[in-house]
């Protein structure tokens, strides 16, 4: 193509299902350490479960599907990502995931602040986004149509508070899967209507970026990094839970031990003659 054309918007399908696989496994997992935090929130050691669900629903869920479906997008040219952007890219999308799961679940339940988190959580998601175009390195720019851009940002603040409350008000097992492919389909949602208001043009080549990331195998890449960090992030969560069990089964024992030994120790009362 010629500079100052405009790229078409096209993309290559498989990539876009890798997309939404990656951010239904990163969904998934976050549900299930929000699970943790409404039950350790009593207790307040719920901040490890909080920085859990941060990093997989932030950090794979978000930050990783974002990558892949960039690279689904049908280029004519090779796509870097300038290093520092990616990784701010990365720490807003943590950070924010993570601020809104502990606002909300620092307390009991409500809309009000589900609301406030989602609001939160969905300026993080935008954030993210758009940082990780500008960490984009091709030889063509960027040009958003404000319409798009703003209904990118609504479908994130949206997304996200449909993600806290359904992180919050699960109460069966079969529904964590259903939940978190809705999550995804939200994420996704966001994704690919922010995409859709950034016209690529292509501009003449320059001098080659320093510092960047990127080319073909970079989706699958990120994909193998993503689907292995959420495989230890589930053991992890796995075997702090049978930990958790164990210890509560403890104390329910000990409990019952000392009432039988203060029920033994009382006098009896003398029997009739």
């Amino acid at each position: 193509m010629s500079p100052g054309d405009i790229v078409p918007l096209a993309f290559h399908e498989s990539v876009v299902a890798l997309s939404f696989v990656v951010a239904a496994l990163g969904s998934y997992v976050a549900l299930l350490a929000a699970t943790r935090i409404r039950a350790a929130g009593r207790e307040g050691a719920h901040m490890g479960y909080v920085a859990v669900a941060a990093f997989a629903m932030g950090g794979v869920g978000i930050w990783s599907m974002h990558f892949i479906g960039m690279q689904a997008q049908r280029l004519p040219f090779i796509v870097g990502y300038q290093a520092g952007w990616t990784a701010l890219s990365l720490a807003v999308a943590v950070v924010f995931s993570g601020a809104a799961f502990w606002y909300v679940g620092r307390s009991a339940f409500t809309l009000g602040r589900c609301v406030a988190g989602g609001i939160l959580a969905g300026l993080g998601v935008a954030g993210m986004h758009y940082l990780g175009m500008a960490a984009m390195r091709m030889p063509g720019t960027v040009s958003y149509v404000p319409g798009m851009v703003a209904a990118s940002v609504v479908v994130a603040i949206v997304a996200a508070t449909a993600a806290l409350w359904l992180a919050f008000n699960i109460q069966n097992e079969w529904q964590r899967p259903i939940a978190a492919l809705v999550m995804a389909l939200a994420v996704c949602g966001m994704h690919y209507t922010a995409a859709a208001g950034g016209l690529v043009i292509c501009i003449a080549p320059g001098e080659a970026a320093s510092w960047t990331i990127g080319g073909a195998s970079l989706p699958y890449v990120v994909f193998i990094l993503s689907a292995l960090a959420l495989l230890a992030i589930r053991w992890q969560l796995h075997r702090t839970s049978t930990q958790y069990r164990a210890h509560l089964a403890a104390r329910v024992d000990a409990l019952i031990d000392n009432n039988g030994s203060s029920l033994a120790s009382l006098p009896r009362r003398p029997g009739p003659p």
